[in-house]
């Protein structure tokens, strides 16, 4: 059920025309040899400028199929690799994948094959196919790219570049209520206006996303401060930029991400104490539902009454979604329009991953999370006590600001680049740092075997003290 109002298009795309701008176009031809070009880890820096910084509207429309800048992109990312195995200079690089990538992939494929037989049209067909290019086509883009640690770091000081742009351009337009960025075509040039303040967009479809993009990388930010001289410009650049994009943004969605990044990096004395932490949340959770004469999730109501914005919608959405349990569990549901007032607009990204696919999409972007943060304990458990486990704890964090942004937004344009590069840095980051700690203790189990060969002891038995004994330090 389509409730009134809403264009023929809004659930499945299509339409429109061709509209891409001579600044867009040189922009992306640009790009585009640089990323053909460039060394491998500096391929990452122009895909970010104009994946980023063109909106999803300049784009070709073939035949129905709408080729947005960054799907473009992608397109001569993947050239580049296939290119790299062919050639006699070859940048082969083949591994597993972890399990955050596996439920990743899992997550996107069967969202795509539960929206396309739930609505049984064509276009359905078309835009889930549309949406696993753009889903997997970006992370595993961006994990060719980032491999390692300092490819992290390289990735978070485009990342505060990209921002200082875009914050340079959105802080005139909170002030203006004019776009600077409708130069590039695609948004328009006044700005939408909240309660006497103007909602800066920048070359986003919306202030939500805009400042949410800004807030979510802010972690990252304060942690360049940390890994020497060398990173401190580009830290303060990436923080004023985030703390910029967020308040001109003028959404509360963006200040609880901006505040839910601050909250995460004040915990890591207590890094050692998850465990008891999260219990903690689950009983004060409990305590709070025993306590409220409204279902606990209506808490974001009465968050939205410091911050503004429309709390009481995100609120009832995830109460009639949960009431409606029998409506989407199998593969889905086209009448949440239904549900209540302004309930077709599912502007919660749990509730869309079920909305749209059912329980099993739903289940595995819920655990999208839980693997995401396994990634994060693993990953500082292998690198504890050296400065990497900061960058690792600083991902997680991110990712945390994230996992409270989502219940006030879905990414629906060129921010989802930003969003699988954070996935991406943190598998990259993770996998790095334990693939390190290997290779720490085969190089002590070496010096060990030697030592007792030497001494004519049992090398198993020294191992078992002494190799584990080093490898705790």
């Amino acid at each position: 059920m389509k409730p009134d109002g809403l264009v023929d298009n809004y659930y499945f795309g299509g339409g429109g025309d061709t509209l891409v701008t001579p600044l867009a176009l040189s922009l992306f031809l640009v790009a585009s040899v640089l990323m053909l070009v460039l060394p491998r880890k500096y391929a990452v820096l122009p895909f970010f400028f104009a994946g980023l910084l063109i909106t999803v509207r300049e784009q070709l429309v073939v035949a129905g199929l709408h080729l947005m800048i960054y799907r473009l992109l992608i397109l001569v990312g993947w050239a580049r690799i296939l290119w790299s195995n062919f050639s006699k200079n070859r940048d082969r690089w083949s591994r597993s994948l972890i399990p955050l990538e596996k439920v990743f992939v899992g997550w996107a494929c069967s969202n795509a094959i539960a929206y396309t037989l739930l609505w049984r049209e064509v276009g359905a067909l078309v835009n889930r196919l549309g949406f696993l290019y753009t889903t997997l086509g970006i992370y595993f883009l961006l994990r060719f790219f980032i491999r390692d640690r300092e490819d992290v770091l390289r990735t978070i000081k485009v990342l505060a570049i990209v921002c200082a742009i875009i914050g340079a351009f959105m802080v005139p337009e909170h002030i203006t209520g004019r776009n600077g960025f409708s130069l590039f075509g695609g948004v328009g040039l006044f700005s939408d206006v909240r309660n006497g303040r103007v909602r800066a967009q920048g070359p986003f479809l919306h202030s939500i996303v805009a400042g949410t993009f800004g807030a979510m990388l802010l972690p990252l930010f304060i942690n360049l401060w940390r890994e020497g001289r060398g990173c401190r410009l580009w830290s303060m650049v990436g923080m004023a930029a985030s703390t910029a994009i967020a308040l001109a943004s003028s959404s509360s969605t963006p200040l609880m991400t901006y505040g839910a990044g601050i909250l995460g990096l004040l915990l890591w004395p207590l890094r050692r104490q998850m465990r008891a932490f999260r219990w903690g949340i689950v009983f004060t959770l409990a305590g709070l539902q025993a306590c409220m004469n409204a279902p606990v999730w209506f808490i974001i109501n009465r968050i939205s009454a410091l911050t503004g914005g429309t709390g009481w919608h995100r609120s009832e959405l995830i109460d009639q979604f949960i009431r409606h349990l029998g409506d989407w569990w199998l593969i889905g549901t086209v009448s949440n329009a239904s549900w209540g007032l302004d309930m077709w607009d599912s502007i919660n990204a749990y509730v869309n991953a079920g909305v749209e696919g059912g329980l099993l999409p739903f289940v595995l972007f819920v655990s999208l999370f839980v693997y995401a943060y396994k990634t994060v304990g693993r990953g500082c458990r292998a690198v504890r006590g050296h400065r990497e486990e900061r960058l690792i704890w600083a991902l997680g964090i991110a990712v945390f600001g994230n996992t409270v942004a989502f219940f006030g937004i879905t990414y629906f344009d060129q921010s989802v680049i930003g969003w699988y590069a954070l996935l991406a840095m943190l598998s990259a980051a993770a996998s790095d740092a334990r693939r390190s700690n290997v290779q720490q203790r085969e190089e002590i189990e070496a010096v060990v075997v030697a030592n007792a060969e030497s001494l004519e002891l049992e090398p198993a038995n020294v191992l078992g003290f002494t190799g584990e004994r080093a490898l705790s330090r």
